[in-house]
């Protein structure tokens, strides 16, 4: 008769511990400790509960996360693709720690394409290690905090979180484990060239390479046949992040994957690379592929368990996301573009540095202006729950404009905001702020021009073109615009032929080393206007007045969420862009009044 299987119990009496089927070991021990250590090894959960702590409780994953654990444990090239909100970064933290301790010797490397998401991962880290009293006296220190790294030492393992930059200053790290976070963003040529190149070393690389010497020759002499040839792990990368469009490199890392699972491929990774028509800039292969090597966890947020997320935010989401970014972040779906008027592919191709735009070098944000150029500034106000939202474009000597800058504040008054835009005027050398006049923009104009409320230095703020303030000393570049359908509907059309024509250009994230808190927050504000842009749709009233704004919420939903759909930032570029338009073409005019035409600014 067969006998029954017990359940796995973790938390035994240490008197009846080895009694149970689950601690049957198949070796013998000696020692306690290495007894403790295998178990551990072989069931992870196990060690995650007694040798980590989570606010005062042992730590006990749900058994979606015991699974994830296992799989990024034994795979070399696991992809982690994971709903916003699901806990992929804190899994990221638990494996690094878990291996570092239960792998003597590791040398893990966390990297992002911003230091900030790197930090995010190292931050539960430094929380595991001050709620477990058992990591804490394996490790030689407490984590360490220089300016351009962190770092925890366990035993003679290491875990390091890196900033990416442009992969200059991180160049020659050697690692056993890779970890990439929100491997979208991550440029694939810096990838390739830099983040690869941590793993590129075996761990020991001498007994490797006697390994293979030796398994060789046997097969030679005939003393072992090629398929008892032992299956070399390696050192391990781990991509994770959530979903992105199906032109981002991910798309086509996860298409490989597949393909080399589904295929059950065991070979030279050349036929991988011809298949895919891979190059070095993108995410080609090298050496022998083993399917077995490989995975995917794909975990939507249907596939959570009922409750471990909040069902009150889905639906928000839902309600208020585009459905394309809503299948990206929630349900880790690959959509083939952005289903809004301004398309993300539009945009992709008006930023120098990503696959596929060759035109023009990359550039960065900027968060001081440099000399010998002009600037010009588009400011949304703040209305009640909006964001008071700037936007800065730097105007180019080939008539171009690049989006260098992008900040916005919640819940300010209006003179502290006022002198956000005063800080911002002398560190770039603004000819051109157009503002809505609504939502206290005219409260804004008065705050502007109020000598009352000039520091030192400060030069009052005047409207362009306004024969009642014409006299007086200050700056006359101040253009109040109104939010009317046919300036709206203009300016929408505008900013689209400016992205398709690549006047209008957006920054390449990582084309500058700058890994500065100010940066990495100029970085966010971009990507979400970006996002902003995205979730624009156009509609048409009867009589054929077209609105530009962010889908209509049911009306059972409007009380209560409309609160949540922000478009300040990509109002800011919307005037920004006009902003830029006017200035060169009133500048062209008084070059050429009698030929016309558009020409570049005379600098």
């Amino acid at each position: 008769m067969k006998k029954e299987r017990l359940p796995i119990v973790y938390d035994v009496p240490d008197d009846v511990r080895l009694e149970l089927p689950f601690f049957s070991r198949s070796g013998k021990f000696t020692d306690a400790y290495d007894e403790f250590a295998d178990i551990c090894l072989n069931n992870l959960t196990f060690a995650a509960y007694n040798l980590l702590r989570w606010k005062g409780k042992p730590l006990t994953l749900a058994p979606f996360q015991s699974c994830i654990l296992d799989v990024l444990w034994e795979k070399t090239f696991p992809i982690l693709l994971m709903t916003r909100g699901g806990g992929k970064t804190f899994m990221l933290a638990v494996y690094a720690v878990l291996r570092a301790i239960l792998t003597p010797g590791s040398k893990i490397v966390v990297v992002a394409a911003s230091f900030r998401q790197s930090k995010l991962v190292f931050e539960y880290i430094e929380q595991l290690y001050e709620f477990s009293p058992i990591l804490r006296s394996a490790c030689r220190q407490p984590p360490e905090k220089p300016s351009d790294s962190r770092r925890l030492r366990i035993g003679n393992s290491t875990i390091l979180a890196l900033p990416l930059g442009n992969g200059e200053k991180i160049r020659g790290i050697r690692a056993t484990h890779i970890l990439t976070d929100e491997f979208a963003s991550i440029p694939p040529e810096i990838f390739q060239v830099v983040v690869r190149g941590f793993a590129a070393v075996s761990a020991d690389p001498i007994e490797a390479a006697r390994k293979l010497h030796m398994e060789n020759k046997a097969i030679e002499e005939g003393r072992m046949s090629a398929d008892a040839r032992s299956r070399i792990r390696g050192n391990q990368i781990v991509y994770s992040g959530t979903a992105n469009f199906q032109f981002n490199h991910f798309y086509k890392l996860y298409c490989i994957h597949k393909k080399i699972i589904e295929s059950r491929f065991i070979g030279n990774a050349d036929k991988i690379n011809n298949t895919f028509q891979l190059n070095d800039e993108e995410m080609a292969f090298e050496g022998d592929l083993d399917y077995r090597d490989y995975a995917i966890i794909q975990v939507p947020y249907q596939g959570l368990p009922r409750a471990f997320m909040d069902e009150k935010q889905i639906a928000q989401a839902r309600a208020t996301m585009p459905k394309s970014l809503f299948q990206m972040e929630y349900e880790c779906i690959f959509p083939t573009d952005s289903d809004g008027f301004y398309k993300r592919s539009m945009i992709n191709a008006a930023t120098p540095g990503l696959p596929g735009y060759n035109m023009k070098a990359p550039f960065a944000t900027e968060i001081r202006g440099q000399p010998g150029y002009h600037y010009v500034m588009g400011i949304d106000p703040a209305r009640k729950t909006d964001n008071f939202a700037i936007s800065i474009l730097k105007l180019m000597k080939d008539g171009t404009y690049r989006n260098i800058f992008c900040d916005s504040m919640n819940r300010k008054r209006f003179p502290e905001a006022t002198r956000k835009v005063r800080e911002l005027l002398k560190r770039f050398n603004i000819v051109r702020i157009a503002m809505d006049a609504g939502g206290g923009g005219l409260t804004v104009e008065d705050l502007l021009s109020d000598e009352a409320m000039l520091q030192p230095g400060d030069i009052p703020i005047w409207r362009i073109d306004d024969d009642e303030t014409a006299r007086f000393e200050g700056l006359h570049i101040l253009d109040m615009v109104n939010f009317n359908p046919t300036w709206l509907g203009e300016t929408n059309y505008g900013l689209a032929a400016d992205i398709e024509h690549r006047r209008l250009l957006f920054p390449y994230r990582t084309s500058s080393g700058h890994a500065s808190e100010k940066h990495e927050k100029c970085w966010e504000e971009i990507d979400q206007q970006i996002n902003e842009m995205c979730m624009i749709v156009v509609t048409a009233t009867k009589t054929g007045i077209q609105h530009f704004d962010i889908p209509e919420l049911p009306s059972s939903q409007q009380a209560t969420l409309k609160h949540s759909q922000r478009k300040d930032r990509y109002s800011a570029l919307l005037l920004a862009s006009y902003a830029a338009r006017t200035y060169i073409t009133e500048g062209a005019r008084m070059q050429f009044p009698e030929t016309g035409g558009w020409v570049g600014m005379d600098w």
